[in-house]
């Protein structure tokens, strides 16, 4: 498919590796790192997600709501073209509901880059399911106005680590991708902005090798596998291929990058055709790709499989699984 070249541009608009010293102190000491320019905005947001990942009283329904702009929009992946939930009185309706299901839904902050108003928020989620305790990543992108409210949020975790306590039968799409060579040595220089963005094109016409090749050395971490890292040429491309089986007609364009010291966040939203489905589902992926000395060392994706593998009808019954 043709790429917009507006949305490639925007790719390469690149934050300094430079890092703020100084800014958001009381934020630094509850996650791992806060890298990238914090502007004031940025800074007043991640102490509000900061507190809201860890109030469980009756007043985090609020504490949620305070975060967000009276004209936000907030998405997770869904069947395309229903709304967007939008405005806080839908937003405040949704974070209600899904605490209601999960009222010790909690989260820790981890690693943070920020781009000035764009802020990567990585975290590592906490609930308890109908008796099961379970813990998954997540990545919430926001872009945020000037008084640190959020204007427009996206959620990346795989829902999937929530439902298949409840329905075992629930297919792990990645569950039997492992390596089977020798691990790959050494590594590859690290990505340029042209270079990031031609990897818009490598997703949509579903180029196993050329999403893999520049990240040769760098282990995989993904959804569907767990605490395993994929390390062999072999069991990286095995996994972009189970992928690609399951979906086509991939739509994908660049969203926010994020360049801090010792790492690249880029998103790519869109939308996707499921194997077995007649409707496509909004759909997104973030790519974070970490280095050291110049040379690319880990490869992280985030996405959620639960639209790969079910519908929106068969969601819905998931959610009301939880009732």
């Amino acid at each position: 498919m043709k790429i917009l070249v507006g949305a490639v541009l925007a790719l390469s608009v690149m934050a300094s590796p430079a890092q703020a010293k100084d800014g958001c102190a009381q934020a630094r000491e509850e996650v791992s790192s806060i890298k990238g320019w914090v502007s004031p905005n940025a800074c007043s947001f991640i102490n509000r997600q900061i507190s809201f990942g860890k109030v469980t009283t009756e007043n985090r329904v609020q504490a949620y709501v305070d975060m967000w702009d009276a004209n936000a929009t907030l998405w997770e992946p869904r069947k395309a073209g229903l709304p967007l939930t939008q405005g806080l009185d839908t937003i405040r309706a949704s974070i209600a509901g899904t605490l209601a299901l999960v009222p010790d839904f909690r989260f820790r902050g981890t690693r943070i880059a920020a781009n000035g108003p764009a802020v990567m928020f990585e975290a590592v989620n906490e609930a308890t399911v109908k008796g099961h305790k379970i813990t998954y990543p997540a990545v919430y992108r926001v872009l945020l106005t000037d008084d640190g409210k959020v204007l427009q949020g996206r959620r990346y975790y795989d829902r999937h680590q929530m439902f298949s306590p409840l329905e075992p039968s629930l297919p792990n799409l990645f569950g039997g991708v492992t390596d089977s060579d020798l691990p790959e040595e050494g590594g590859q220089p690290v990505m340029g902005p042209d270079e990031l963005a031609a990897r818009a094109a490598a997703w949509n016409n579903e180029d196993v090798a050329a999403l893999t090749a520049p990240l040769s050395g760098a282990p995989l971490s993904a959804p569907g596998l767990g605490e395993r890292k994929l390390r062999t040429a072999k069991g990286k491309q095995n996994y972009l291929t189970t992928f690609f089986d399951q979906v086509s007609d991939v739509k994908l364009q660049p969203g926010q990058a994020v360049r801090v010291n010792g790492a690249t966040y880029v998103e790519w939203h869109g939308t996707v055709l499921p194997k077995g489905q007649s409707a496509p589902m909004s759909f997104g992926i973030v790519e974070r790709i970490a280095d050291k000395g110049g040379v690319s060392t880990q490869w992280q994706l985030s996405f959620d499989q639960l639209p790969l593998i079910a519908d929106q009808d068969k969601i819905d019954r998931l959610y009301g699984l939880l009732r």
